[in-house]
């Protein structure tokens, strides 16, 4: 979600009366937004030229790579293209949040991205506290309130063929007074497949904890809480459609194709 606002933002900051919209514009901009880019080509199209005087562009291109828009997770490949564009250039000031820029959408805001992730920069990004917290974050709430909390103390990827990850997983549940931590490995692999373009299904999951393999019982009853957790619609209420149209996995590589659609208020009433 963020790369999105973070490429709307950038796009409306730079649509002015003036209809100063090119390529090194919306570029730079972007620029400007990420923590870093090590390869960025932008090429915007308008017919006519005078377009963007109206707030309207015929599609913009983006060719990114090596690409870090959350601090330590750098992606290796981000390809943008949108349908065309069309805003309110009367509603471009004082933008702060998906409302705001919404409401300068005088149609929805669409188009097509593609994602890759290298296994070596996920892993360098999982050891990063930034992250970690994050994942921490996530842990807590994915466990039941009866569950005992865990601590992450280590968290590493694997990517494998046929749309499959190894994960090895340290954690620490916190002793009772005067008791020392219990600590938990865990290695694991499971398989995932996407379902009507937006649910992500783990599936045939194997796992050891602390030389114990679990039962298959046990390990769908995991899984289904978590898949149960996984849907793209956690972002309907924002009005923002996110579908995957494909995903691959190999033994170094994540590369995942998707559709996007930005409502505008109005369509979200």
């Amino acid at each position: 979600m963020e790369v999105f606002t973070i490429f709307l933002s950038s796009l409306i900051a730079v649509i002015s009366p003036l209809g100063l919209v090119v390529d090194s514009v919306v570029a730079n901009q972007l620029r400007s937004q990420v923590k870093s880019v090590e390869k960025l080509a932008v090429r915007v199209d308008n017919t006519p030229s005078y377009q963007p005087i109206a707030g309207k562009i015929d599609r913009i291109r983006i060719a990114s790579r090596g690409v870090e828009v959350i601090e330590n997770l750098r992606i290796d490949t981000l390809d943008l293209e949108t349908d065309p564009i069309d805003i309110n250039i009367s509603k471009i000031q004082n933008l702060e949040g998906i409302k705001s820029i919404q409401s300068s959408l005088n149609k929805p805001f669409q188009g097509g991205i593609r994602l890759v992730i290298k296994e070596q920069d996920l892993n360098l990004a999982l050891e990063a506290y930034s992250i970690r917290e994050q994942l921490q974050a996530l842990l807590d709430t994915v466990l039941p309130p009866e569950a005992p909390s865990f601590n992450i103390l280590k968290l590493q990827l694997n990517f494998m063929a046929e749309n499959r990850l190894a994960l090895e997983i340290e954690l620490e549940q916190p002793g009772e007074e005067g008791e020392p931590p219990i600590e938990l490995a865990i290695a694991a692999e499971v398989g995932f497949e996407i379902d009507q373009g937006k649910n992500i299904k783990l599936k045939d999951l194997s796992a050891i904890i602390n030389d114990r393999k679990i039962s298959s019982r046990f390990a769908n009853i995991l899984l289904a809480g978590i898949s149960d957790r996984l849907s793209l619609d956690i972002f309907a209420d924002q009005g923002f459609l996110v579908r995957i149209l494909q995903v691959n996995m190999d033994e170094n590589t994540l590369d995942i194709a998707a559709f996007f659609r930005l409502d505008t208020v109005q369509d979200n009433q």
